[in-house]
């Protein structure tokens, strides 16, 4: 995974990488297309397609963050057996990645325990008197650090992120400002992370279509700067490639087309991660770099987990 620094210098260079990686990857498009249009096994595709990564890889001109691109290709397009792909990672867990920890409750006074336990407790059956309380609870006690990260964790619920996610980035916001108030030990530390990574999440789903159809984005340069920003600000305050956060890493590589990598990431990490959003953003990458067969074989294991499921993101 890219350093702080890299990670900027990518989002700096999102276009002239683009085009560079169309430009070496033209010859590799059309070969594909070639296999497929002729009828030829997906193994032979499979053969062809690492074939044209080993001779882009043999180019001295191909460095940086091209060659981690094509690098990420080839290695997750060893370990894929055509016919074989299941709901299981290629490969299994790397050693250097580590189980998650969980985000820690910061409550110092319990005043929202007994509303947490009714909200969102493994039995909570909220009511409309629950959310009411809520709501006069951040109202007479709006620097209260338990009742604010009860209300963004409220808010940031997977049924709630396409309709509320400003609120949701606010909400993190005002949460993250007390956190930094208080005396910082590990645990508030990784409050704060988690903080932040809700925040940038929340940005994230701005970007959806329906998302935007429903709530246009105004001004893309501010909200480019704002996301990259708030992105920025997770791995400054968590590194990078932490198994809390990594599906917020994905995401950035996908939106700089670093779909490779972003495969590789999601393989080392799957066990930590959600099964459906595992299946379903393998799914979307491999159709993404274009690598039809195993896009399709990733498909239908999503469809047959997830029939009803819409296309979310996490």
């Amino acid at each position: 995974m890219p350093s702080q620094s890299k990670t900027h210098s990518r989002f700096v260079a999102r276009f002239s990488f683009t085009l560079a990686v169309l430009l070496c990857s033209c010859q590799a498009a059309k070969a594909q297309l070639g296999v497929l249009s002729a009828g030829n096994p997906t193994k032979e595709w499979r053969k062809t397609q690492l074939a044209l990564l080993e001779q882009q890889l043999g180019d001295s001109k191909v460095k940086g963050e091209l060659r981690e691109e094509l690098l990420a290709q080839q290695k997750w397009l060893t370990a894929y057996q055509p016919g074989g792909l299941t709901e299981k990672p290629l490969w299994e867990k790397p050693e250097s990645v580590p189980a998650p920890v969980a985000e820690p409750i910061v409550d110092p006074n319990e005043t929202a325990a007994d509303l947490r336990e009714r909200l969102l407790g493994p039995k909570a059956k909220p009511t409309t008197k629950d959310t009411t309380e809520l709501q006069e609870l951040l109202v007479d006690n709006s620097g209260d650090i338990g009742i604010r990260q009860l209300h963004l964790h409220w808010l940031d619920q997977k049924q709630y992120r396409k309709d509320y996610p400003d609120e949701i980035a606010d909400a993190a916001i005002r949460l993250s400002g007390l956190l930094e108030q208080l005396k910082q030990t590990e645990e508030v530390r990784l409050a704060q992370a988690y903080c932040l990574y809700r925040r940038a999440r929340a940005l994230a789903y701005r970007e959806l279509p329906d998302v935007i159809e429903k709530k246009p984005i105004e001004d893309p340069e501010k909200f480019e700067a704002e996301l990259v920003g708030a992105y920025n600000q997770l791995i400054s305050a968590a590194g990078a490639g932490r198994s809390e956060f990594i599906l917020m890493d994905i995401r950035m590589l996908r939106r700089d087309h670093f779909y490779g990598q972003a495969l590789v990431l999601l393989t080392d990490h799957a066990s930590n991660i959600d099964r459906q959003w595992f299946l379903k953003k393998r799914r979307d990458l491999l159709r993404e770099i274009g690598w039809q067969a195993p896009a399709k074989e990733a498909a239908e294991l999503y469809a047959k987990a997830f029939p009803n499921e819409s296309d979310d993101v996490e």
